[in-house]
């Protein structure tokens, strides 16, 4: 029998995760064309700066906010690690609208968006499935959504760290000490918890691929013990 604290809860993390999805989703076609609309950026992230671009950090902003009280709220299994990452995300972004600097830079972490589109995919398709009638065409959605999942995540978030961490080298002249420090430091951190978020990813996946299980939880029990740790957008 489920608690009713524990059907809020399971109710709450269905709505969370879908909502993070709806996010990178939307983030991930808006970057699209921040990059059609803007190629220039790539030549100076720092100096760069457009209204579009500004509108989707100061979205994004909005999210992260909502999301990081929503968590503080609703959330059991909230972790030091997960209010971190957001709390370095709306610094960051929020230095970047006050003083209309690095939007490139920003809109580079914001392709992490892409990677969480499919890494809450996973998720929604497992609590919503079956999909299509057909088995075939639920399982090539999924390997999709899995293949997609691991190629967007060393893309756009060990890469992306990689490509700030090499940009705030070559430009550290160009930026305030303080700040520079501070953006490395966020940098690296985010780093390792892409790290630990990888390694969750994989662990999980081995696990269900040789079911070692010592029995199969209910349905809902699953929803929460998966979920142990909230996933960063």
């Amino acid at each position: 029998m489920i608690v009713p604290n524990k059907i809020d809860e399971i109710n709450w993390l269905k709505y969370n995760i879908l909502l993070s999805c709806i996010h990178a989703s939307i983030c991930s076609i808006l970057l699209i064309i921040c990059v059609l609309r803007a190629p220039e950026m790539f030549k100076d992230p720092l100096s760069h700066a457009n209204h579009f671009n500004y509108a989707l950090i100061s979205f994004s902003t909005g999210y992260f906010l909502y999301d990081f009280n929503n968590c503080i709220q609703n959330s059991k299994s909230s972790t030091i690690a997960f209010l971190f990452h957001h709390i370095v995300v709306m610094a960051f972004f929020i230095h970047v609208l006050f003083y209309t600097r690095n939007i490139g830079y920003a809109i580079y972490g914001l392709s992490i968006e892409i990677n969480s589109f499919f890494l809450h995919a996973r998720r929604v398709l497992r609590w919503y499935s079956p999909i299509f009638k057909s088995i075939y065409y639920n399982n090539l959605l999924k390997i999709f959504i899995d293949i997609s999942n691991y190629i967007t995540f060393i893309l756009f978030r060990f890469g992306i760290v990689f490509v700030g961490l090499r940009a705030l080298h070559i430009q550290r002249n160009r930026l305030n000490p303080i700040v520079h420090i501070f953006t490395v430091i966020a940098t690296l951190a985010i780093g390792i918890l892409n790290i630990v978020l990888f390694y969750r990813l994989v662990k999980n996946q081995i696990m269900r691929k040789l079911k070692i299980k010592q029995e199969k939880p209910i349905k809902d029990e699953i929803l929460i013990t998966d979920n142990q740790i909230l996933l960063p957008s």
